[in-house]
């Protein structure tokens, strides 16, 4: 494996379609160079990522990366997916966010070991930081991750309130943001995971994800890691992705290719 980590890493989340040529040309058309998937690896998900351009990041579950160890066969299986850039990790048996400090670490290791050139990310879900007060001391490993990759989606419903894209909801990612800073080790690269989605009832435009990243930037100016959550899925339903959000989905291009944000447009009185 080639490191990934030289480069700004450019991620598009899918949930699913990681084996799909159109929808990995569509998301290498955002200026994204990486995908970030739910799924477990695959050569066939390796092999349609590497032919749109993009780095693959599949997923592993604890109990997957433990059978990397005990299980020869597992291993020389994955060894011999060619393509694979790096795994983002958590343990299925527990509550979203909520892995274990010493599991990270452990499969952190574990992973590092064995793929040293990969990138391995475990991302930090900031609502608990507003909900739980330990959260951070008992759950946050920096050292656990290649990239910080913090991810809370501020507006529709979330566990902190009810939020349109003309309310505050820039206080609330800010007050999350804040001790997840102060205990992140200077130098640390920082993935942020924007809320590229729009939830019924709660329309979100072009500016948005620009919003969201100069949050980020108070923390970290010079971030230029990015990710995008999420591609969608067909047929829509409460939640619609970046593939049925036209507006959104310019917003994260500009963002990706380095693209200065469009004025908003100014209505002029007629004389």
């Amino acid at each position: 494996m080639a490191s990934t980590l030289l480069a700004a890493l450019h991620v598009v989340v899918l949930t699913v379609g990681e084996t799909d040529p159109a929808v990995l040309s569509a998301v290498r058309a955002l200026g994204a160079d990486t995908v970030v998937t739910f799924a477990r690896p695959s050569a066939a998900a390796s092999a349609a990522a590497a032919a749109a351009g993009l780095r693959y990041v599949p997923f592993l579950s604890m109990a997957d990366v433990d059978a990397l160890v005990a299980d020869p066969e597992k291993l020389a299986a994955l060894q011999a997916i060619p393509g694979i850039g790096g795994f983002n990790y958590h343990d299925e048996a527990v509550v979203e966010g909520y892995t274990p400090a010493e599991e990270q670490e452990r499969a952190y290791g574990i992973l590092k070991g064995l793929f040293p050139e990969a990138v391995v990310l475990y991302a930090t879900r900031l609502d608990l930081v507003g909900l739980d007060a330990g959260y951070l001391d008992g759950y946050f490993r920096p050292d656990a991750t290649d990239l910080v990759a913090p991810y809370f989606y501020p507006v529709g419903t979330t566990m902190l309130g009810v939020f349109g894209e003309g309310d505050e909801w820039e206080a609330v990612l800010t007050a999350l943001l804040a001790p997840l800073a102060a205990r992140t080790p200077a130098g640390k690269k920082v993935l942020p995971v924007l809320q590229a989605f729009a939830q019924q009832g709660y329309p979100v435009g072009p500016g948005f994800p620009d919003r969201q990243l100069e949050v980020y930037r108070r923390y970290w100016p010079d971030v230029d890691d990015l990710a995008a959550f999420w591609w969608g899925v067909p047929g829509g339903g409460l939640l619609t992705g970046l593939s049925g959000v036209p507006g959104l989905r310019s917003g994260i291009q500009r963002l990706f290719l380095g693209l200065p944000p469009k004025p908003e447009p100014r209505l002029v009185p007629a004389r």
